[in-house]
């Protein structure tokens, strides 16, 4: 919010945030979209986004005239209940809620230290795109502003209860704002925790803060509402696709993955294809008529949020140690990302102790702890009962054979099963029940997806 000052000139000059405004400084003319004032900027800045895309901080003291040039879509804001609606058109079929969590597509850069950090509020973000009203009545609101290397199970206990609450306070369907680096894992974790959920609930994030002129934040964002005021159900990420920025992939929570760290495009669905593509230029949808895709009903949503801390993702390699073994029989269950088609040494390096690393990790078993197999490599399923090492992994009560579910998503899964229930019989029923495409009866081959080069 600007200081008293600021805002009594705009006030006085008809401005309001989001109109196009021109301004001289330096004896130069400028014109922009008026931003709202972020947080870390100094009480006497203007925040503009000119036509290069670029946002800037103007001292308002250097300016020798300021005047507006045209008006911006407006919203009305109810203070209290972070209630966005559109004035004039109140008979949307849909409610949206918009719930903020953090992460780029909420950052800023700072440009003294060109550092990234989160920013922006979510209602600062409907300000900045206000064309995400066109698809409906938006009620907004900021759960936490983190980055995703940030959140734990705690936060997807919020973040499910808070998509509970929107349905329950009368929304049709949600857009999560997340941070892209864990998006896969919270999408899951969604997924799993919203029993019977009949409406989308959508994630999206940007790979880029949105004040820089090649971000994908607008259409992430908009790509994301648009998907929202569709009929489907389900969990879903929409991501930026395409090297032509003219559409975004939709991909399902359960079998999505961050495959690249800084590329636009850099979300694939694995094992699993893309339900749908949503172009940027009109929001039109295409859906994918090779998978069958849930459609939206009543909400009966049987909240089970409930995850378990206690749960170690270990990386299978060549020199693993029984030392390692015997740090994990602190943990309720252990997700182990396998070599190959599942595969963990049977021994160490000590070529005269045979299977002494399959004796631990049965021991371990033994102790209570679940062990769950999921692959590490990039796509495809488990199979414990190709090759010896395999089969002895299954004999001692490693669980997974069978399984093309991917590593996060085994990760998150075992999280909540344990969450739900400390039986282990009642678990691994949970773990080994398909949920939502997590583990299918076979593999839907897809084509390589556009990407950036």
């Amino acid at each position: 919010m600007y200081n008293k000052k600021i805002s009594k000139l705009l006030k006085d000059l008809s401005i309001n945030i989001g109109d196009r405004i021109g301004f001289v400084l330096n004896n130069k003319t400028y014109q922009g979209i008026l931003l709202p004032k972020s947080k870390n900027s100094l009480d006497s800045t203007l925040v503009i986004k000119l036509d290069s895309g670029y946002n800037i901080g103007v001292d308002i003291n250097n300016i020798t005239k300021i005047y507006k040039i045209s008006e911006g879509i407006k919203m009305q804001k109810d203070t209290d209940s972070n209630l966005l609606v559109d004035s004039d058109k109140k008979d949307f079929r849909d409610k949206i809620a918009i719930l903020g969590c953090g992460g780029t597509i909420a950052c800023q850069v700072d440009y003294i230290s060109g550092a990234v950090h989160p920013q922006f509020s979510t209602n600062d973000l409907l300000e900045i795109f206000p064309q995400v009203k066109k698809f409906g009545n938006i009620k907004a609101k900021s759960v936490f502003n983190i980055l995703s290397e940030n959140m734990t199970p705690l936060h997807w206990q919020k973040i499910a209860l808070e998509v509970y609450n929107a349905f329950k306070d009368g929304a049709n369907s949600a857009v999560i704002l997340h941070g892209t680096d864990t998006l896969g894992y919270s999408a899951a974790a969604l997924t799993y925790a919203l029993e019977g959920l009949q409406l989308p609930v959508i994630l999206s994030g940007a790979q880029r803060s949105s004040d820089r002129p090649s971000s994908d934040a607008k259409q992430n964002f908009l790509c994301s509402v648009a998907a929202a005021a569709s009929d489907i159900a389900g969990v879903y990420v929409c991501m930026h696709a395409s090297t032509n920025d003219d559409f975004n992939y939709l991909h399902l929570g359960t079998r999505v993955r961050k495959a690249h760290t800084s590329k636009r495009a850099a979300f694939r669905s694995i094992g699993y294809p893309p339900i749908a593509k949503i172009y940027a230029n009109d929001f039109k949808i295409e859906f994918n008529n090779l998978v069958q895709i849930p459609k939206r009903g009543e909400n009966k949503i049987n909240l089970k949020n409930k995850f378990s801390e206690n749960v170690h993702l270990a990386w299978v390699y060549p020199g693993i140690s029984k030392k390692e073994i015997r740090h994990w029989y602190d943990y309720d269950g252990i997700v182990l990302a396998g070599t190959g088609l599942g595969h963990f040494p049977t021994s160490s390096s000590d070529f005269d102790k045979t299977n002494e690393l399959l004796a631990e990790l049965k021991e371990l078993i033994q102790s209570g702890v679940l062990v769950v197999m999921a692959p590490q490599a990039g796509e495809g399923r488990i199979v414990l009962t190709t090759y010896s090492t395999g089969r002895l992994l299954e004999e001692i009560g490693v669980i997974g054979n069978g399984c093309d579910w991917l590593l996060e998503t085994a990760y998150v899964k075992l999280c909540w099963a344990l969450g739900q229930t400390k039986n282990k019989n009642k678990v691994k029923e949970l773990l080994l029940q398909p949920i939502a495409n997590d583990i299918t009866s076979y593999s839907i081959v897809t084509q390589e997806q556009e990407s950036e080069g």
